[in-house]
């Protein structure tokens, strides 16, 4: 098991280039099952999930059942399983890994599955193919914004030659982007971005060239650096005009975004008079992601006042912050969903074990930030989510080395 020491405290400042995004490439790469002809993907992080996705791809280049042990890895594996129907008509339904963060079900893409004609048997799914050949058009209300099985449902749907509406779809970032690079292979998307999508499929898909675009998640914890270092970290950024609501949170803390020249900046803003509690909740885009949660609680420690945070979506993602009472934070876990958080406050060295990606780069934020040394084991959960961190931390002036 491999760890990171930290020594802390250092005052950093730097240029920082953010990776492709995560959760863009793991569709992609479950989607280019459905390009025949190629889907050459660019800037695709090389990531943990990535490349344990991308050998799951190249099994099922083969054959069409998705390796377990391998599944058992990456949550992404469930977005094979929309290609496999569209090819084969049937496919099986992996018992998929990823973050330990509170129960994950799988009952949204199950939807998706039985709406284009998906019957279940156990945990294989065998296609009505009259069904899903239908002339008629089908339309699919998701009960909830599902990222991942709005990801499902347009892989589904791209080989589908009827019409095909998806209601109460996702609507981040990732999800358009996917869609365009359906697009390019010539099927018809309207909607993308909002909650209501309409697909008309094509019977091959064309060769397509994709970037993926910068990783929003990496976006935001270095800005959150850059707020905790008054604004000397500097993040390059593309896309800048897409992270409205995340740049709004930050204004809770008395930091104002900047962007200039194609870096952003988090720099100190001159704080309104009040007394009252400041709440950060998350929910489906463009509201404030879950994924920033975790590191803005570290910047909570270290700004004047009283932080509400309200985990509505997952379970067991505010119980790293049990690690930080160690560092010396104060805070108060109210119950899973909610954590207040008090500051400033000092935080000094010591070790801990990163439990999933988001909370490890928290974790890693705290450490930069505490005197003394810090040590944080399981940093292979990090190389899940970010390419090439100890470099980039280096870069903008931390002293960190992986043993």
């Amino acid at each position: 098991m491999a760890k990171l020491i930290i020594k802390g405290g250092k005052k950093l400042g730097g240029i920082w280039q953010s990776s492709g995004n995560k959760n863009e490439a793991l569709p992609l790469v479950a989607a280019s099952l459905l390009f025949k002809g190629g889907l050459t993907l660019k800037n695709l992080p090389e990531i943990e999930d990535v490349k344990v996705m991308q050998k799951i791809a190249e099994v099922l280049d083969k054959k069409n059942e998705i390796p377990l042990e391998l599944a058992a890895k990456v949550r992404g594996s469930l977005l094979f399983v929309g290609p496999l129907l569209a090819i084969h008509g049937k496919a099986q339904i992996p018992e998929s890994g990823g973050d330990k963060i509170g129960l994950r079900k799988i009952d949204t893409h199950l939807e998706v599955f039985k709406t284009l004609g998906g019957k279940i048997v156990g945990n294989l799914i065998i296609l009505d193919k009259k069904i899903y050949n239908s002339p008629k058009p089908i339309r699919i209300w998701l009960s909830e914004p599902s990222v991942t099985a709005t990801e499902n449902a347009l892989l589904m749907s791209a080989l589908r030659l009827g019409k095909t509406v998806i209601k109460n779809a996702a609507c981040e970032p990732h999800v358009t982007n996917l869609g365009i690079a359906l697009m390019k292979g010539g099927v018809k998307i309207a909607g993308l971005g909002t909650n209501l999508i309409t697909i008309n499929g094509v019977k091959k898909l064309k060769p397509v060239v994709h970037r993926v675009s910068e990783d929003f998640m990496e976006v935001g914890s270095a800005l959150v650096l850059s707020a905790i270092f008054n604004g000397q970290v500097k993040v390059k950024s593309d896309n800048a005009d897409d992270y409205q609501k995340i740049f709004e949170s930050f204004a809770k803390f008395n930091k104002k975004i900047v962007y200039k020249n194609g870096y952003l900046q988090a720099l100190p803003h001159k704080p309104a008079t009040q007394n009252t509690i400041e709440e950060i909740s998350d929910g489906p885009w463009p509201s404030f992601p879950s994924d920033l949660m975790s590191s803005m609680i570290i910047l909570a420690t270290q700004c004047d006042g009283h932080f509400l945070f309200h985990e509505k979506m997952f379970e067991s993602r505010l119980y790293f912050t049990d690690s930080l009472k160690r560092f010396g934070a104060q805070l108060v876990l109210c119950d899973p969903h909610r954590v207040i958080i008090t500051g400033p406050s000092i935080l000094h060295g010591g070790r801990m074990t990163s439990p999933d990606i988001r909370a490890g780069m928290a974790l890693v934020i705290a450490a930069l930030t505490a005197k003394g040394e810090s040590t944080i084991d399981n940093v292979e959960q990090l190389d899940r989510g970010y390419e090439n961190l100890v470099q980039k931390l280096k870069n903008v002036g931390a002293d960190i080395k992986r043993e």
